[in-house]
């Protein structure tokens, strides 16, 4: 029987796909939006259909993460995991920096297991360490190669050149949206207890429709605008680096963030033009959260557990 604290719990993933939909939209739909080649509900549409796609498709394939380091599941465990992961999100989106949420819910994941005292699969948290540090690195590495290779190997014909990147964007984009609800958004429909797999996963669809046009503005600014004015190049060589980097992981069931590998691969291409605008003050707030969400999930999640 279905108890309050599981209707709860399916309550708060609705909530988290809200949030992480519109947090999430800057890296997803962000760059055909942020270099002006399609208007924002247009991107946003498009992000929707991937996430709903990746959900569906791909999204029980990180539900691992749960099985693995939660082996004796409690309704408790999955409602403190999803309360702390909002609670660390809402801050993120408060102060309107796209944080990662599938950082902040696996720093929780790993909070009530520790609680619990049944943190033990060392293997595959070494592995998910691995990907959250060297992917970002590579991701900004790859992001100054692709430019630099553009600039000599790319077609004189300027009008040539941006009818090929344009219409290139569009399914990166997609695919972009479609490795975040493969990730993220199956991640967070793993983690209710005792739940069908239909139930969590129409929450948090339903709750990424919602989210991703009512909550993607700031996130949205934040990316396309506060780092430097994306370049159709820029644009599509950072999309591209984001989703194939992500997919990879989501084969590993790796929870990474599209935000961080996109983000990493616009920081990249933009050292690469050498762009004296780039904003340091605000890559260095991305950059920070990314470090800062796993560790509150993980104070927050442990720390409910113990109390309830």
């Amino acid at each position: 029987m279905t108890s309050v604290v599981d209707i709860a719990s399916l309550i708060l993933a609705g909530l988290l796909g809200m949030v992480v939909s519109g947090n999430n939209l800057s890296a997803c739909a962000g760059t055909i939006i942020g270099s002006g080649m399609v208007r924002r509900r247009t991107g946003v549409t498009l992000a929707i259909t991937g996430y709903i796609a990746g959900l569906a498709i791909e999204g029980p394939k990180l539900f691992k993460v749960t099985e693995i380091f939660l082996p004796t599941r409690t309704s408790i465990g999955a409602f403190s995991i999803l309360l702390a992961s909002l609670l660390v999100f809402l801050g993120g989106e408060y102060f309107k920096v796209p944080l990662s949420l599938s950082k902040a819910l696996t720093g929780s994941i790993l909070g009530v297991s520790a609680a619990l005292g049944v943190l033990r699969e060392t293997g595959y948290l070494a592995l998910i360490f691995a990907f959250w540090f060297i992917v970002p690195l590579i991701a900004t590495a790859l992001g100054v190669l692709l430019i630099e290779l553009d600039d000599k190997l790319s077609p004189r014909n300027l009008w040539l050149k941006l009818t090929v990147l344009k219409t290139g964007l569009l399914p990166v984009a997609f695919l972009s949206a479609y490795v975040l609800g493969v990730n993220t958004l199956g991640l967070i429909a793993g983690v209710p207890y005792d739940q069908t797999f239909n139930a969590p996963t129409i929450a948090v669809g339903v709750g990424c429709i919602i989210g991703a046009f009512l909550l993607g503005k700031g996130a949205l600014q934040r990316l396309t605008e506060g780092i430097f004015s994306l370049r159709y190049p820029n644009a599509f060589y950072a999309q591209l680096v984001g989703s194939a980097t992500v997919e990879l992981a989501n084969q590993l069931a790796v929870p990474l963030s599209i935000t961080e590998t996109v983000s990493s691969g616009i920081i990249g291409s933009g050292l690469a033009r050498r762009m004296r605008v780039l904003n340091v003050r605000n890559i260095s707030l991305i950059i920070s959260s990314w470090i800062l969400s796993p560790i509150a999930g993980f104070i927050l999640a442990f720390f409910l557990t113990k109390i309830l």
